[in-house]
């Protein structure tokens, strides 16, 4: 039988292929992993179909984002002194404006929130705007709701709770940022009341309202917000006072009733709780309550001793009642001690 030869390949042949498959490889590697960084970046800064915490739209259409393209600052809860990173990549897709974070690397407390995003802790984003036009727009699935339609991103921030109320902060024509949600909500409203009532210059209130708001009966809307900010700011210095009243009010009703023997010490909370939310029922209760009697309490009082005997000192008893002396002494030592006491301090 003829014996078959074995192919056997010349040594180091296939090394240089190897080789090129190894680099291959690692380059793909690479890349993959660069591409999944990639994707792995942008944070959502607006989402147009959804309302925002203060109950409207900003439509990414009406955006202007020149200014903001200049100098993109990426702060951490719209805090100057918080420069984290900056922001590349601003863009719309489909209802979201979109932007990919880049933080400053030699920034330990920009560092440390990179690992948060990293690590998936920190995913929320926030806008920092200038409003400059609004009005009321019928979006589907949701109605007639306020929507922004101009204005001018200012900043964008990191944000731990993206739906609370720090998803989104307004500035105002001055550059400054405003804080209270009343304000803001003032803000909309008297922008969308301006443009859907571009024929009526002035508002006319009722005469209960001028007065109320100290201001004239027929008054333009920015001045009628204004009257409304000033009186809800009084309204909430006046409830602060109240509650001080209140709380000072009953500090001294307690203290009153403790005095007078009414109450002890270990009851002062409660009962101050009470009386600084209805002092009218604290008051009564403590009313019902028996003082403490001292002995010449008790002597004034002809219950605590004799309804024939008041004002009778220990050689007024010993003389006209001995009788009745001696069963106040079985039936009551401690008065029996005090009226003795009492006769012999004025001898």
């Amino acid at each position: 039988m003829k014996k078959q030869k074995t192919f056997q390949p010349l040594k180091g042949t296939f090394q240089p292929l190897k080789g090129f498959l190894e680099f291959v490889i690692c380059e793909c590697m690479f890349a993959a992993i660069n591409e999944i960084k990639t994707m792995a970046k942008g944070f959502v800064l607006n989402d147009e179909s959804r309302l925002n915490s203060y109950g409207f739209l900003v439509l990414n259409v009406g955006g202007s984002f020149e200014r903001f393209k200049d100098n993109p600052v990426m702060l951490y809860l719209h805090e100057q002194e918080q420069l984290i990173g900056r922001w590349e990549n601003l863009r719309v897709e489909g209802s979201k404006l979109i932007a990919d974070e880049v933080f400053d690397t030699e920034d330990p407390e920009a560092m440390k929130l990179s690992g948060k995003v990293d690590r998936g802790f920190l995913k929320g984003s926030s806008m920092g705007l200038h409003i400059q036009d609004a009005e009321l727009k019928n979006i589907p699935g949701l109605g007639l709701v306020p929507a922004v339609t101009r204005w001018e991103l200012m900043e964008a921030s990191l944000a731990p709770v993206p739906s609370g109320q720090t998803c989104l902060r307004l500035y105002n024509d001055k550059g400054e940022l405003i804080t209270s949600k009343e304000a803001i909500k003032l803000s909309i409203d008297s922008i969308i009341h301006k443009n859907n009532n571009n024929s009526m210059d002035k508002i006319m209130l009722t005469a209960e309202a001028a007065t109320c708001l100290k201001v004239s009966k027929e008054i333009d809307p920015t001045a009628l917000n204004s009257a409304i900010m000033a009186l809800a700011a009084s309204r909430d210095e006046a409830v602060t006072e109240l509650k001080k009243f209140n709380e000072t009010r009953a500090k001294e009703l307690v203290d009153g009733a403790i005095k007078e023997g009414k109450l002890t010490a270990d009851r002062r909370e409660s009962f101050e709780k009470l009386a600084a939310t209805d002092f009218k029922q604290a008051k009564d209760l403590i009313d019902t309550l028996p003082a403490k009697q001292t002995f010449s309490d008790k002597i004034k009082n002809p219950k605590s001793v004799a309804a024939d005997r008041q004002g009778w000192d220990y050689l007024k008893w010993a003389k006209e009642d001995s009788i009745g002396l001696a069963k106040l002494q079985r039936e009551n030592p401690t008065e029996f001690a005090e009226l003795k006491a009492a006769y012999k301090s004025k001898r």
